[in-house]
């Protein structure tokens, strides 16, 4: 490699900078024409400051963040979800889900943008007779597996402690799954008691552990709701908040309440004496 003297600066001929950079020549003088790699061109020739080279190859170097996929191709994998679902390929499945979380896609993004949608067409068709309820249970058990794969685990200081479950008589156990999934994304510890489980054992839990900030109790049938209800009075009277779920509610819908319900019970909290 040889250093060409140019005032006090050293610099690099274009042919040096492409081997130092570890490129082809024409990739790197494409560099310089685009203006990525700033060059003088002095007596016919490009000489590239030897720092600018180190400066570029550092940030060649390190690692990149994923580009998170665009809404376009998110919704062009819906589609394709929805298709694999309603055939049962799971592994199918799995791979759209994979390629998108690795592309740089959360799991929230996943579930709202890709998942959630192809399930409530399967849920429709299964309730206007095009599908069977077979197809509509198979569909959801995939996404269930292949949520309980991809269950996140992130760096840093959890923001506090949630449980997630149904209510007796609620025997859907994919959407407390998602919201487990979803809390733990976003760096909640979360307890996840699944489906079809009693006020009493759910009140129990909460009450015999200190460290619970609030309850999620999911519910996707109408005909629990009075019974999710009540149980959420009798647990936030034991001092723990409380959140019910429904029809139209979003995870984003989800995470924004948990955090209020933290921090409302923070400022409630009466000061040490």
């Amino acid at each position: 490699m040889r250093f060409v003297d140019d005032d006090a600066e050293p610099t690099l001929e274009l042919q040096s900078a492409a081997d130092a950079l570890g490129v082809h020549y024409q990739t790197a003088y494409r560099w310089v024409r685009n203006g990525q790699l700033p060059a003088q061109l002095t007596a016919g020739k490009y000489r590239i400051s030897a720092r600018d080279v180190a400066e570029m190859r550092a940030s060649r170097q390190r690692p990149q963040a994923p580009k998170a996929p665009s809404p376009a191709r998110l919704h062009r994998q819906s589609t394709h979800m929805h298709e694999v679902l309603l055939a049962g390929d799971e592994y199918a499945v799995r791979k759209i889900a994979r390629s998108l979380v690795d592309e740089g896609t959360t799991i929230l993004e996943l579930v709202e943008s890709v998942i959630a949608p192809p399930l409530r067409a399967i849920g429709e068709a299964w309730a206007d007779g095009s599908v069977t309820i077979s197809v509509e249970h198979r569909a959801s058990a995939i996404v269930e597996r292949v949520l309980g794969d991809l269950l996140p685990n992130p760096r840093g200081r959890r923001k506090g402690t949630v449980v997630v479950a149904a209510i007796t008589g609620d025997l859907h156990s994919l959407p407390t799954t998602m919201a487990a999934v979803a809390l733990r994304e976003a760096n909640w510890r979360v307890h996840h008691l699944g489906a079809h489980t009693p006020g009493e054992e759910l009140l129990a839990f909460c009450a015999s552990r200190e460290e619970v900030d609030v309850a999620v109790i999911s519910l996707t049938s109408p005909e629990v709701r009075t019974r999710a209800e009540r149980a959420a009075v009798r647990i936030r009277k034991s001092g723990t908040p409380t959140l019910v779920g429904g029809a139209g509610r979003t995870l984003s819908d989800l995470l924004e309440e948990v955090q209020g319900a933290v921090d409302g019970r923070v400022g409630r909290r009466e000061p040490q004496k």
